[in-house]
């Protein structure tokens, strides 16, 4: 068995790529060939018939900035940068249940939410969650968790004071 050659950048087409495209699964190398790429707009290749969900599920596609982190520093810039997950797709049965933009803006924008997950317990059962083959058990369980249960509060506060104002 004779092993597979490494993509090469799509975007610099110089070096061997660690990463994908999180929307379109384009290769690219490093934060900066992945910014230039995001400069134009992607999509994620449209999916054989059969792989599609039976259910009359919807699909939603969360569009999400900043994908990459930035890991490098001066100091460390010979240093390879993690590598982030690639977020999987987000199946929604009702869609009274998907959040609008100024919702997510929202969210994203407040600094009470923003203090609360500098909490890296919070933010490991986030992952936890994020990660796990029964997400809907690990939720219920982490409601529980004090520290969650004020974060998930505090999010539903945000998401009531955006709606009042459209």
């Amino acid at each position: 068995m004779c092993p597979r050659a490494a993509p090469t950048c799509e975007i610099c087409e110089k070096v061997v790529s660690k990463y994908k495209c999180p929307s379109c699964l384009v290769p690219y190398c490093s934060l900066g060939c992945f910014k230039k790429h995001k400069e134009t707009p992607c999509a994620k290749p449209s999916a054989p018939e059969e792989e599609k969900p039976a259910s009359p599920a919807k699909d939603v596609s969360v569009e999400t900035k900043n994908v990459v982190v930035k890991t490098e520093d001066k100091a460390s810039a010979s240093s390879a940068p993690k590598e982030v997950p690639v977020a999987r797709p987000i199946t929604v049965e009702e869609e009274k249940y998907v959040l609008e933009k100024t919702q997510l803006e929202a969210i994203a924008s407040s600094s009470e939410i923003r203090e609360a997950l500098k909490d890296e317990a919070l933010q490991k059962l986030i992952s936890s969650i994020d990660s796990s083959s029964n997400p809907l058990l690990e939720l219920d369980e982490a409601m529980g968790v004090e520290a969650f249960r004020l974060l998930t509060e505090k999010i539903l506060s945000n998401i009531s004071k955006s709606s009042d104002k459209q």
